[in-house]
């Protein structure tokens, strides 16, 4: 008898609840943004990629973990509830004041 074992990650779900009409976008992360070849779910980014940790300049969330291997990803932008708490630690960034402004069609729960 033949075994093998292998082991699955995933990331984790930042969307509060699903409602059918949020809008995605795809988007090729930019080098600069990835982190030991990742780039994490929940991160701030404007369309062309990159990462904007502080908010400003943000036109987006990120929807899934992308891998430097294969950059492209989904950016969340518009009627989406995001659930603030884990998107913030899974990602890394806090979610300030700036963040929100700067995404007004997103609700941040």
């Amino acid at each position: 008898m033949k075994f093998t074992e292998s082991s699955v990650t995933s990331s984790p779900e930042i969307l509060k609840r699903r409602l059918g009409g949020e809008l995605f976008v795809p988007v090729t992360v930019d080098a600069g943004a990835f982190t030991n070849g990742v780039c994490k779910a929940g991160t701030p980014l404007a369309r062309d990629g990159k990462k904007k940790a502080s908010g400003t300049g943000a036109e987006g969330i990120l929807l899934n973990d992308v891998y430097s291997d294969n950059p492209n990803g989904s950016l969340i932008v518009a009627f989406a509830t995001v659930n603030s708490a884990v998107a913030a630690a899974h990602s890394g960034v806090e979610y300030g004041s700036a963040l929100k402004a700067a995404l007004p069609n997103i609700v941040f729960d």
